[in-house]
């Protein structure tokens, strides 16, 4: 199986907070062990990672993107705006695995995506980040190799599936430098791939990351 290098936006948010000390993602998203498939499993430091202006929460975000929760501080990596193909690889995919993955994208027919991420005034960080495609076989194509790679995740990582949307996701419990647990999960919907990150203290938190993704989900289904 090829090497998926899943999450590279937390890598993004050293790139993005570039000159402040108190970066704590320059090592996420890569695997310690050789061969295996690794995961943006690195929260933030909100000093480096974070916009400094709270949500209003008054508009959904591109591509239909739900609005960020009122009072929550944005990511200073948020684009606002809908991405194209590469940004949005090389957002989502760490280095190694981008040009692949920009491959296999243009020929499941991407055609846009979008992605979000912020701190909760509670100190748990969330983000979500939405692919479109051409027709329906690539989002389902793309939505097979993501949770794939997340049935696939070694110990202590466990897998669990949300019947309501067919969704799979992983609960990652080490945690990272900043003293957080880690939840993925992911969706599709119609065109759509949806992909949702939860970080939150001392304890991953599967129920808050099926919230937000069955929250999403719906949003894009009233959409369609």
């Amino acid at each position: 199986m090829r090497k998926l290098v899943h999450g590279a936006w937390m890598l993004g948010l050293a790139v993005a907070a570039a000159g402040c000390a108190s970066a704590t993602a320059s090592t996420a998203g890569i695997s310690p062990s050789a061969g295996a498939l690794a995961t943006g499993n690195q929260s933030v430091s909100p000093a480096a990672a974070a916009a400094g202006t709270p949500s209003s929460a008054a508009a959904a975000g591109p591509l239909g993107l739900l609005s960020i929760p009122a009072g929550a501080t944005p990511w200073k990596v948020n684009t606002n705006a809908p991405m194209t193909l590469v940004p949005w690889i090389d957002q989502f995919f760490g280095a190694p695995s981008q040009a692949s993955e920009k491959s296999l994208y243009t020929e499941r027919g991407f055609v846009s995506g979008g992605f979000e991420g912020w701190i909760n005034l509670d100190g748990s960080q969330q983000s979500i980040a939405i692919a479109r495609f051409a027709d329906a076989n690539g989002a389902i194509s793309a939505f097979d190799d993501l949770s794939n790679y997340l049935r696939q995740k070694p110990a202590p990582s466990t897998v669990f599936t949300v019947s309501a949307d067919s969704a799979v996701g992983s609960v990652d419990p080490t945690l990272d430098s900043d003293g957080n647990a880690y939840v993925d999960v992911t969706a599709r919907v119609g065109d759509y791939l949806v992909d949702v990150h939860e970080f939150s203290a001392a304890t991953a938190d599967p129920a808050a990351a099926k919230a937000l993704l069955l929250a999403q989900v719906d949003a894009l289904k009233d959409g369609s």
